[in-house]
């Protein structure tokens, strides 16, 4: 999802005059929640496929709060960081993710017709699939937030995307956009210029 929008901005940002030196020198407050939410996500999926009864009970039981909790630390993370442009429009592509989600039992629906339209080989059944995802049914909430926008096939990086997920890759856009031309706007010396 990141990949393309990271590579334009990149290329972009180079006619621009931008410097990948520059990226050194970002500062993120609160890095260390970011990792420590994904750490939940891997540990929760790790639950998922160990496949025993404590771990059924706490995927049963607790999911939804832990990625509350995981989205809270990625919340709290983005508004130490909020003076930054592209961060604002990341919490807005969170905050539109995070309300499809917990609105779903703590996973994003997916529109399979849209599945098949990406992965013809591998059709998935109308259930749920994997631990992050369900499937967009007759009772998914909030359909409009969901994964439904269709990139298909012969585009080379076919996806399934929900309006969140574009304001995310528009905030990668703007990162690369912002960062990698920072050291241009401050004038910091020449030896730093690539």
């Amino acid at each position: 999802m990141f990949i393309e929008p990271a590579i334009i901005s990149i290329l972009i940002a180079k006619i621009r005059g931008g410097r990948f030196k520059a990226l050194e020198r970002v500062e993120l407050n609160g890095w260390y929640l970011l990792i420590f939410s994904a750490l939940i996500q891997v540990a929760l999926s790790v639950v998922k496929k160990i496949t025993t009864p404590w771990g059924d009970i706490i995927l049963s039981n607790y999911f939804i709060y832990f990625i509350i909790i995981t989205y809270g630390l990625i919340i709290i993370s983005v508004l130490l960081n909020i003076r930054k442009r592209y961060m604002k429009v990341f919490l807005i592509g969170i905050l539109l993710n995070f309300i499809v989600i917990i609105g779903n039992g703590g996973q994003m629906p997916v529109s399979l017709e849209g599945f098949k339209g990406i992965n013809t080989e591998n059709i998935l059944p109308d259930r749920e699939f994997d631990i992050k995802h369900t499937a967009v049914n007759k009772d998914t909430k909030f359909v409009y937030l969901a994964d439904i926008i269709l990139i298909p096939k012969p585009y080379p990086l076919a996806k399934i995307l929900s309006i969140g997920d574009i304001f995310l890759m528009l905030g990668t856009f703007l990162f690369f956009q912002d960062e990698m031309i920072y050291i241009k706007r401050k004038k910091y010396p020449k030896y730093l210029k690539l």
